[in-house]
């Protein structure tokens, strides 16, 4: 797993994580097609299970969509092409009309 697509020359959005007072990077964002439909696909195709919450964790139900932790996310992408609403984008390509989806991750997060 060491081989992440970090070599790739697209720029990353930024998120501050308060807790370690670093600044980690918003490889991908789960958008507005989700909202309604949390197939898990994406959570199934994950190596290294940083999309929630999932079917079991509490609050699955109460959530609208699913979301990705960008701290545990290692950047590799296997989520995008499962999605069947196609609502996964990496940071530096998600639409603007979406932008806020970025904020919505790190407040589920608590970041």
């Amino acid at each position: 797993m060491e081989l992440l697509l970090k070599s790739s020359k697209r720029p990353q959005l930024k998120l501050s994580d308060a807790a370690k007072g670093e600044i980690r990077e918003m490889a991908y964002v789960i958008a507005e097609p989700c909202i309604g439909t949390k197939d898990t696909a994406c959570v199934d195709a994950c190596p290294v299970d940083c999309i929630h919450p999932k079917k079991d964790e509490a609050g699955h139900a109460d959530s609208e969509q699913l979301f990705i932790d960008p701290v545990e996310c290692i950047d590799c992408g296997a989520c995008v092409p499962v999605c069947p609403v196609s609502a996964i984008y990496a940071g530096d390509d998600l639409p603007e009309k979406w932008a806020e989806f970025q904020q919505k991750a790190s407040d589920h997060f608590g970041r």
